[in-house]
């Protein structure tokens, strides 16, 4: 089985990582936090802003290897508090208006850069 790194200019630049990875029919995007595509510095705004720019890099990656937000099967969802859990959804569910990927949702202190939300998704390739 091949793996294949998937990159694009069109989201932050990576680390020590992929942005993503398609393997087995599948596209895994490493998670995401909210960062300037252009700058690569991270925008400290309210939860919904910082999901916007997150789901919008995500949006990205996705289409750089032929995929797309409709073909998400799995997400997974980091915030730095519950209290922000209900402005989260109301913005998630803008990227995901019907038949919404499995997700998780969890309290994670220590999200990288001080951010809110850090959300990595897996999608049909």
């Amino acid at each position: 089985m091949k793996k294949e790194i998937i990159y694009t200019e069109k989201a932050p630049e990576p680390g020590h990582y992929s942005q993503a990875i398609r393997a087995a029919g599948l596209l895994f995007v490493s998670g995401q936090t909210a960062e300037d595509p252009e700058t690569n510095r991270p925008v400290h705004g309210s939860a919904k802003e910082q999901i916007r720019i997150i789901m919008n890099n995500i949006k990205s990656i996705l289409e750089e290897a032929g995929s797309g937000l409709s073909k998400v099967v799995r997400a997974d969802i980091y915030l730095s508090s519950m209290d922000i859990k209900d402005e989260f959804s109301a913005a998630y569910i803008e990227y995901f208006p019907s038949g919404p990927p499995a997700r998780n949702a969890v309290c994670a202190g220590g999200i990288d850069d001080g951010l809110d939300v850090e959300i990595e998704v897996i999608a049909l390739a």
